[in-house]
């Protein structure tokens, strides 16, 4: 690889961003297709508080590509871009943001797809499935949206403020009426996908995202945490029986 004058640089931008894998896994799909030099992905720590100067400084770098958006800013960046993709604009959050030739930032938001796929790649069964989804941010809603998308036969939406994922739900139901929704965890039903949507299970000592009475009545247990791979909700699960999926592969497909 050699960096010159004409690399395009992409970001990551994320708070923390220390613990995140893509921008290994991105630069090494940039070597993999002979692109790294002409691109190369580096992270951007950006907290809460800076991300409108951050979008606005990037306007002014002419060699920016584009960046990966990671939590906490997948929603609030919605705000700061020039354009949305219609599945952008569904879900109501961003993961990727392209800087057109213009100088206009685009966002869309890849998220959901990616899990959906990371699940298919292993062969998990989407169609037909009774979901369980904790979360009602960006990630979380990604996801659900994908699920509706390809035919999951319900989801429960679970979420510590309850009126966001009753809206989730609506929304949800809205765009896929065929998709039953509910926010009560009934206490004998059992799921065939137990999904945990939020950022709990990144730092330790975080409270579990799904109860492990839920876990025990649910066939495979994912994450959309990525970093650890193996988190405590995981570990549970695998402990109970259950069958487990990473947020890694989310992440890779």
């Amino acid at each position: 690889m050699t960096i010159t004058g004409a690399t395009k640089i992409l970001g990551l931008i994320a708070d923390p961003v220390a613990q995140a894998r893509s921008p290994a896994m991105a630069n090494a799909v940039l070597e993999r297709r002979e692109r790294l030099g002409a691109f190369v992905l580096v992270p951007l720590h950006v907290a809460s508080d800076g991300l409108a100067a951050c979008v606005a400084a990037l306007r002014h770098v002419r060699n920016f590509g584009g960046a990966i958006v990671s939590m906490p800013h997948k929603t609030v960046i919605t705000q700061l871009l020039d354009e949305l993709t219609p599945e952008a604009q569904l879900v109501g959050a961003v993961n990727v943001v392209c800087r057109r030739g213009d100088g206009r930032l685009v966002g869309t938001i890849l998220d959901g797809e990616g899990f959906v796929g990371g699940l298919i790649r292993a062969g998990h069964r989407v169609a037909g499935a009774r979901c369980l989804l904790s979360g009602a941010g960006g990630a979380a809603s990604a996801v659900a949206f994908a699920l509706a998308k390809h035919g999951c036969a319900s989801i429960c939406f679970v979420n510590r403020t309850r009126s966001k994922a009753a809206t989730l739900a609506a929304r949800v139901h809205r765009a896929f009426p065929s998709c039953e929704v509910s926010t009560d965890v009934n206490q004998t039903a059992r799921y065939d996908i137990a999904i945990n949507g939020t950022s709990l299970g990144m730092n330790a000592g975080d409270d579990l995202p799904i109860p492990r009475e839920v876990t025990a009545r649910s066939a495979l247990v994912a994450e959309c945490v990525i970093a650890p791979e193996m988190t405590r909700l995981l570990e549970i699960a695998r402990e109970q029986g259950r069958a487990i999926h990473t947020g890694v592969p989310m992440l890779e497909a």
